[in-house]
């Protein structure tokens, strides 16, 4: 599957036509970056003030959000039905799994969630999927932080056999992008390095995706939403390091890249992306 300038400019536009709602079940010290990253990317977030409510947010919105690094027993209780009203409205449901390596139950956890429901999208780090795709339990996310995803062959067969087994999109943050649904590969270079002491990024990213998938209305739709905001992210990442760098400027990253999501266009992805494709069989 390869993408060109007419097929980006018709996946950003159907977002700015539908402006999706998306319930956001995060945590509080992420959840300010994500609805920017939502808002700036043509989305409405929204969240919910009480755990008992989740449900009943879910069937009005358009994609479900989850992420699993504030955990109680009651917000477990509530994403499971979230989860289960999400799939009887047919809507799709992003996995954040960030923080999956800090513990064998977060793990136990994701892999529950995967296993019993229908989740669309799993988005983390290679260390995080390392963790979660492996029967090994004694291992430890510090072991996979230099991994090289592109010369590693094996871990990138298992993140496709994960893919095809469970019938999900892996977004997968390592020294690029990499993006499967088990049979086609992307990388889309990044500029994480630039970013990796600046807490939110993680979470703008997630809004991204579940503004794009939220806004389309088949698979090959949503694969290719799911991979035009990466290019998103990516593109928006290399500018405001640019902007960052120029005399005089009194501004923080982080608003460089927002305000780069808020203009992006298909025009900047198409020239300035760098995306690398394959199909595997």
């Amino acid at each position: 599957m390869q993408i060109g300038i007419r097929a980006l400019d018709e996946s950003l536009n159907l977002q700015k036509q539908k402006k999706p709602l998306i319930h956001c079940i995060s945590n509080s010290i992420s959840v300010r970056d994500l609805a920017q990253g939502i808002l700036c990317y043509d989305g409405n977030p929204i969240i919910a003030n009480f755990v008992e409510e989740a449900p009943d947010i879910t069937f009005k919105c358009d994609c479900l959000l989850i992420n699993l690094e504030d955990l109680s027993g009651a917000k477990v209780e509530a994403i499971e039905k979230s989860i289960r009203v999400a799939r009887r409205k047919g809507i799709p449901v992003v996995l954040d799994i960030m923080g999956v390596d800090f513990s064998f139950l977060r793990k136990e956890m994701a892999l529950r969630f995967i296993n019993r429901y229908n989740i669309s999208v799993v988005k983390g780090r290679v260390e995080e999927f390392k963790i979660l795709t492996s029967s090994d339990d004694k291992l430890k996310n510090k072991d996979f932080k230099d991994l090289k995803l592109k010369e590693n062959i094996e871990a990138r067969v298992d993140l496709r056999s994960f893919s095809k087994r469970h019938n999900i999109i892996l977004v997968v943050q390592c020294e690029d992008y990499y993006l499967t649904d088990g049979f086609s590969e992307f990388y889309v270079e990044g500029y994480q390095n630039e970013f990796s002491n600046i807490l939110g990024t993680e979470s703008i990213l997630c809004g991204l995706i579940c503004v794009g998938i939220a806004s389309a209305s088949n698979n090959e739709q949503r694969f290719r939403a799911v991979l035009v905001a990466i290019m998103t992210i990516a593109v928006s990442e290399k500018i405001a390091i640019q902007k960052n760098l120029e005399p005089k400027k009194n501004r923080r990253l982080k608003e460089y890249l927002l305000d780069e999501i808020i203009n992006i266009n298909a025009e900047k992805l198409n020239r300035l992306a760098k995306v690398e494709y394959s199909f595997v069989r």
